[in-house]
């Protein structure tokens, strides 16, 4: 199965893009995802592919697409990502064995009308998880452990400060 992925819209979900961030914090978390989905049993395993599209409206020059680690990405010069996906979608000799990974349900319907399936980005998220559980080996989420014992006095000195309320400043 090859997964189209809006990269932006999945660096969003999975909370490691905000709107106003910088360049260099962007490269950064645009690397993450793209390792986080190289190292992912579903990957590793060959249940997906990966083809992550990013929006490059501003991009100085075109790239092609290039392989990081098995994992395809491509930046949508001087476009959308979502334009270059319905491009993408229109070009696939088989789009049957495409899902487009978007929360725009723009792309929904374009996955639909090619003949491909549309998944927001929880679900490919719970798929992964899936994927993972199923996966002799792979390493499993382990929720941490609760601390034991109550919390010493200067733990609770630092909860409360921390969560205090603040005194209304007066005015002058």
């Amino acid at each position: 199965m090859t997964f189209l992925i809006d990269g932006y819209n999945l660096l969003h979900a999975v909370g490691w893009a905000t709107p106003r961030m910088r360049a260099g914090a962007l490269e950064a978390a645009r690397g993450k995802l793209i390792d986080w989905l190289a190292t992912s049993p579903a990957h590793t395993t060959g249940a997906g592919r990966f083809r992550v599209v990013f929006d490059a409206q501003r991009g100085s020059a075109p790239s092609l697409e290039q392989n990081r680690r098995g994992v395809w990405v491509r930046y949508a010069y001087r476009r959308t990502a979502d334009d270059e996906i319905e491009d993408l979608l229109d070009a696939e000799s088989n789009p049957k064995q495409v899902t487009v990974v978007s929360n725009d349900m723009r792309l929904h319907e374009s996955a639909r009308h090619a003949g491909a399936r549309g998944w927001g980005c929880e679900a490919f998220l719970d798929w992964l998880i899936q994927v993972e559980r199923r996966t002799p080996g792979a390493p499993q989420y382990q929720p941490p452990e609760k601390p034991d014992g109550p919390a010493s006095s200067d733990e609770l000195d630092a909860l409360l400060r921390a969560f205090e309320v603040p005194k209304p400043r007066r005015r002058t």
